[in-house]
């Protein structure tokens, strides 16, 4: 896919295309440090992306070696509105250094180096060609298809019968409990294995007073409401016989307020030997209630109530702030969430011997970290160290909700849970706040926002635990969710599912998109359009790790392929209600979907995907 054009001789790196160079403000986009721009490709090459005015043209990668001065051409990848985006791969860099050239409109050269665009390339303006270290994300991850499972709410083992639970399939409640457990998904692994899943991502399981668990009170054990430590065990180990990996998730930013340090220090105050694991503002510890208004809001009083017999924090009553005001830090001021201070040593050294321990003693395959944004980043460093000496195969994902290139420089965490492509997805499926033509735009963008190694390990998600589910925002309609989840099957990344949506599952925010799974649904159809897709993965490497291009777009659709190797796979999406002509050629047959190879190229269905070879 990349260029094999013969490499240019030239004299000197001065000035390729003469001198002087254009020196109007050109925007050249390209950072040696960041892995979207430069990175090392699996087998030793380097990858260099840059970003440019979509005026400027033939670019050249200009390397000096010694005496030897050579232009690798720059492969233009697509052109937007705002950028032109180029790549290329050194496939065997030697010793040497380089400086980047175009050509304007007129013709005139563009020198661009460290300090960016100049008349003349000089001694100091170059980069050094050096291979970055090798960013090692688990083959296993790449591309793998993750079904995440909120465990209270997927399937109730043997014969739990526990009075208190609600009767399955009633509407998710924030506060009370379905009765799912770590048995249940056990026993639905076949399920899971004939869907064409990968890995299991368990929304929290350790210890707590809630349903989400994201509260933890003890770290280190399994809740008993999921089937305690054991139970965990026996999943692992029946997923690892079924090629499931488990993915656990935790939040190491805040626990619950019966979690053992804020216990101690709750009893003994600044002389607690935990006093610097939280963040106290106010001693001793103590919640500030607004009395005043819980007298006319039956809710909030029910809620001091409860945080009162749960808690067993002392309560000030005051009349100004908010309803309830913690005298520490929090997560987002919930006064059940105490935010752990991880600059701490102690409180540091804690939560990396919980990421280890799960990894080593229980061989779980990777963690999902809650919050990443909100813990100091260098802990996440710590973390990545700590978790691959006891698993040098485990996966990292971060939930960072937006630009998570920080986080993916291969010095913290693997992928991101990839929120910027589900905003994607609802602006062009099922909103259509965007053209086809933007569509492809956007997924460029997208492309050239994180290193390639990050893009095929990135969770593509329609939708989690945290959002209203897929279906609900496209108002119902299926056929929306079936070509989302065709583009979220096609494109570059881990395939995100959310347990349910495979069955239309349908739930607005939090708890609504919480809901029991509904095992007596007949919704089958979506569920085999999800296997048809996964099975096709997994006979087409070009899918999974094959390299991206966008090809065509009109108003209502767009066009893409993949490529690996001698693999070569072409999608085409069409949220119109007529048919749309491609012409692309090279086709040789129809792997999935609806519409034809014709003369004229492709022609995809209306409200279709087409896939073909």
């Amino acid at each position: 896919m990349l260029s094999k054009a013969e490499p240019r001789a030239f004299e000197s790196d001065h000035g390729v295309y003469g001198s002087p160079g254009d020196v109007a403000p050109w925007d050249v986009r390209f950072d040696v440090e960041d892995r979207a721009f430069f990175d090392t490709t699996d087998t030793g090459g380097i990858r260099i992306r840059v970003h440019t005015d979509p005026r400027l043209g033939d670019g050249l990668v200009v390397v000096r070696s010694g005496a030897s001065v050579l232009g690798l051409q720059l492969d233009q990848v697509w052109e937007t509105s705002r950028f032109r985006y180029w790549e290329t791969v050194v496939d065997s860099p030697a010793a040497g250094e380089f400086s980047l050239a175009f050509r304007t409109p007129a013709g005139q050269g563009v020198y661009v180096g460290p300090t960016g665009v100049a008349n003349a390339i000089e001694r100091l303006d170059r980069w050094p060609l050096e291979a970055p270290e090798y960013f090692d994300i688990p083959d296993w991850a790449t591309g793998a298809v993750i079904y995440q499972i909120f465990p209270d709410r997927f399937n109730r083992g043997g014969d739990s019968t526990r009075p208190d639970l609600q009767t399955w399939g009633e509407p998710a409640h924030r506060s009370l409990f379905h009765g799912g457990d770590l048995e249940g998904v056990t026993e639905k692994l076949r399920y899971l294995e004939d869907l064409g899943v990968d890995a299991i991502y368990l929304n929290p399981i350790f210890s707590s007073p809630s349903n989400h668990r994201y509260d933890t009170v003890d770290y280190y054990e399994v809740d008993d409401l999921l089937g305690g430590n054991q139970a965990f065990r026996d999943l692992v180990k029946a997923a690892h016989s079924s090629s499931i990996r488990v993915i656990l998730d935790a939040s190491f930013n805040h626990v619950h307020p019966q979690f053992f340090a804020f216990s101690d220090v709750m009893e003994h105050g600044p002389r607690s030997e935990y006093w610097d694991w939280f963040v106290v503002n106010d001693w001793p510890v103590n919640l500030r209630v607004r009395s005043d208004l819980a007298e006319a809001d039956t809710t909030l009083a029910d809620y001091i109530s409860r945080l009162e017999s749960e808690l067993g924090i002392p309560m000030h009553p005051t009349k100004s702030g908010r309803p309830v005001q913690p005298s520490y830090e929090s997560w987002y001021g919930v006064p059940t969430m105490p935010r752990v201070n991880l600059a701490n040593p102690g409180a540091r050294r804690y939560m990396l011997d919980v990421a280890a321990h799960w990894l080593s003693e229980y061989d779980i395959d990777g963690w999902r970290m809650d919050v990443v944004r909100y813990v100091d980043t260098d802990f996440w460093v710590d973390f990545r160290n700590a978790c691959r000496a006891a698993k040098p195969d485990c996966y990292l994902l971060a939930e960072t909700v937006g630009d998570s290139s920080l986080w993916l420089q291969g010095d913290r965490f693997d992928a991101t849970m990839n929120y910027s492509f589900r905003e994607l997805c609802i602006q062009y499926f099922a909103n259509e706040d965007i053209t086809g033509d933007e569509m492809l735009d956007w997924l460029t963008d997208l492309w050239a926002m994180y290193g390639w190694a990050a893009n095929l390990a990135n969770q593509n998600l329609l939708g989690s635990h945290d959002t209203a589910r897929f279906l609900t925002v496209a108002g119902g309609e299926v056929w929306r969710l079936r070509l989302a989840t065709a583009l979220q099957m096609t494109a570059p990344g881990a395939p995100g599912l959310y347990y349910g949506d495979e069955v239309e599952m349908t739930g607005d925010n939090d708890p609504d998109c919480r809901g029991g799974f509904p095992w007596d649904s007949d919704s089958s159809t979506t569920r085999d359009w999800v296997t048809e897709l996964t099975a096709l993965r997994s006979r087409h490497p070009a899918l999974r790790l094959g390299e991206w291009r966008p090809l065509s777009a009109a108003k209502e659709s767009f066009v893409f392929e993949r490529r690996h190797g001698g693999d070569r796979v072409v999608v085409a999406i069409n949220r119109g209600e007529t048919p749309e002509v491609f012409a692309i050629g090279g086709i040789e047959d129809v792997l999935l979907g609806s519409g034809s190879v014709t003369d004229d190229g492709l022609v995809v269905a209306g409200r279709s995907v087409l896939v073909v070879r």
